[in-house]
């Protein structure tokens, strides 16, 4: 076996959890039902989790432990993070009034991985550590403006260019299109292209030779338009970024 063909224990392991996550608890004969497995596989692997810390059972029903509460805290700090990044995501939303994410780039996808909420923040689509088309929101075409020509072939090949509204990039001819524009201006701007009524401005943040994310502002068409949303906006974003390279600059990242 080599080491692209993952492990079968593993890979259902971690089935059982994400399903486990995705209905908010699960009983062994649900799981059965769902993934269409043995009951006693289901039944061996709950118990081992079980006993390993990573669920709970409360009566036959089965949950996530906060044994992951560490491992997700882990990842937010120190790899991407995000404590050091979520005081200028809150000063943002503070201006705005908006929701404010900070968003990094792992396995070609764009995560949701630090927020600042404004007052008047609405969130129809994405939580921490919610994944996304990269091509389909603002904070991820600032990253694929960002990030090397081969890298981006990488995830397009990867994971496509699905469409999610009619406005949203579908080939490379239109990628390549908005990423020289985006390299270009200094920021990215979605339109409804991953939900409609929806629009975003994001600026990427870039230390040195690393790319760490990009800080996106997002809200509904009626509030984001006209020169505030093409002007005001993506000043506002673009200083919230440097804001964040001099934050990071601090931990020796450069």
């Amino acid at each position: 076996m080599t080491a692209d063909v993952p492990l079968t224990t593993v890979a259902k392991g971690f089935e059982i959890l994400e399903h486990i996550r995705d209905e908010g608890g699960a009983s062994v004969s649900e799981l059965v039902d769902a993934l269409e497995l043995p009951k006693s596989t289901v039944h061996d692997y709950v118990t081992t989790l079980t006993r390993l810390g990573y669920l709970t059972n409360d009566g036959g029903v089965y949950d996530l432990s906060l044994a992951f509460l560490m491992h997700g805290t882990y990842a937010r700090t120190e790899v991407a993070y995000a404590d050091r990044v979520e005081p200028a995501l809150e000063r943002l939303a503070d201006e705005t009034g908006e929701i404010v994410w900070y968003i990094v780039e792992e396995g070609g996808q764009g995560v949701y991985a630090g927020r600042g909420i404004g007052r008047d923040a609405l969130q129809p689509y994405a939580s921490i550590g919610t994944r996304s088309a990269l091509h389909t929101i603002a904070g991820g075409k600032a990253i694929l403006a960002a990030l090397p020509d081969d890298r981006v072939d990488e995830i397009v090949t990867e994971h496509g260019l699905a469409r999610h509204t009619e406005r949203t990039i579908t080939t490379r001819e239109e990628l390549k299109e908005a990423r020289d524009r985006i390299r270009e201006r200094g920021y990215a701007l979605n339109d409804g292209e991953n939900i409609n009524g929806w629009r975003a401005v994001a600026s990427p943040v870039v230390l040195g030779d690393g790319l760490y994310g990009a800080i996106a502002v997002a809200g509904p068409k009626n509030r984001l338009c006209g020169e505030y949303f093409e002007e005001t906006l993506p000043e506002l974003a673009a200083g919230t970024a440097n804001e964040v390279r001099l934050q990071l600059r601090t931990l020796g990242l450069e």
